[in-house]
């Protein structure tokens, strides 16, 4: 499946919405990107919980760059790019985290439920493709999240 979602988002419709946003490492943000989100599927009357699916892995992913890369810092920003057709929503990130590894993001223990750490696990199970990229040099971070729509997704 991940080599189909490549090859889509390596020929992505020429009509796609696309939405880029500068957001600061305050969570006061997160409300203003739940609320974009809403208003970008909009059009594609997509079902209620699935529209809740995928403001909840956006802000989940906000929330990690903010709490973890930036530590609250407003004083930080990172960059939201949201595409919108038809037949997917990607949804990238890129911050600045010199120290983020995702390779070693561990796998949350579900018997044992703790206060956070289950943001990526979360994220990994409402999308259908999400992609790290470091570069180790910089520390710049981009998160690739991709939902694939269909006729099933969209209330009749």
């Amino acid at each position: 499946m991940d080599k189909e979602i490549e090859y889509m988002l390596k020929h992505l419709p020429d009509d796609i919405t696309d939405i880029k946003l500068r957001l600061n490492g305050n969570s006061d943000t997160l409300a203003l990107v739940r609320k974009i989100i809403d208003a970008a599927v909009n059009h594609l009357s997509i079902k209620a919980a699935l529209l809740n699916d995928l403001k909840l892995a956006t802000t989940e992913a906000c929330t990690n760059v903010i709490r973890h890369a930036y530590k609250f810092d407003a004083l930080k920003y990172y960059d939201v790019e949201i595409k919108i057709s038809e037949k997917l929503l990607l949804i990238e990130l890129f911050y600045c985290d010199p120290s983020f590894e995702p390779d070693k993001i561990p796998v949350p223990d579900l018997k044992k439920m703790n206060e956070g750490g289950l943001g990526v696990y979360i994220i990994k199970n409402i999308m259908d493709y999400v992609k790290y990229t470091t570069d180790p040099e910089s520390g710049n971070v981009s998160l690739k999240m991709v939902k694939l729509l269909n006729s099933k997704d969209t209330e009749a």
